[in-house]
């Protein structure tokens, strides 16, 4: 092969790419703000549901507030009955699963027991990992991580719900995890009535 012909087809090849690349940009400058919408819209509904799920009538979530010190937590939300006293809180979590981080939104009371969580994102593996997205998951940790600590490992769980985990473990044990951290930081949080997390 000649080299001008090779000149013709790096060319041609240079081109193509140029081509590809302004059109993913513009589909790009499309769709992220409409995405970002999307997440909000999903986060405010589910910041919703988990506050009727504290079992306080007319519970609000108030103003989010940053976790600077923690890795596993983003964002609280304090939340408060009609009556403006502390019920507990909404924290935005990380964990890590086997297709990357998981970002989740848990329901704490002040001591510390989750009483709803729900997967928001993530890049679990479908059929396995992405088992972790149903309601009915997150019930084998509801209840726990006051007088019980929340289960981090399958010999934490019973048999029925040990064997409904496997082949997805990494993913339990990044919810798992990222449920316990936030549990422990649910106790520490000030509660809502007295300004809120810092």
């Amino acid at each position: 092969m000649k080299i001008p012909s090779l000149v013709v087809i790096g060319g041609k090849l240079a081109l193509i790419c140029t081509v590809a690349a302004v059109i993913l940009g513009l589909v790009n400058a499309v769709t992220a703000p409409v995405i970002v919408e999307n997440q909000a819209k999903a986060l405010a509904r589910g910041l919703a549901v988990i506050a009727d799920q504290s079992g306080v009538p007319g519970a609000q979530v108030g103003e989010a507030s940053t976790i600077s010190d923690s890795t596993v937590v983003q964002t609280a939300y304090p939340i408060t009955g009609t009556d403006g006293a502390a019920v507990g809180f909404i924290l935005q979590l990380v964990g890590v699963g086997y297709g990357g981080d998981m970002q989740l939104l848990a329901g704490y009371y002040p001591t510390g027991e989750l009483f709803s969580a729900q997967m928001m994102e993530n890049q679990e593996t479908p059929g396995l990992g992405k088992k972790a997205e149903a309601p009915e998951y997150m019930e084998m940790f509801i209840g726990s991580g006051a007088d019980a600590p929340i289960p981090t490992s399958k010999s934490d769980l019973p048999a029925g719900q040990a064997d409904a985990i496997t082949g997805a473990t990494i993913t339990f044990i990044g919810v798992a995890r990222a449920l316990a951290d936030g549990s422990g930081l649910a106790r520490e949080l000030e509660g809502p009535a007295t300004g809120g997390a810092q």
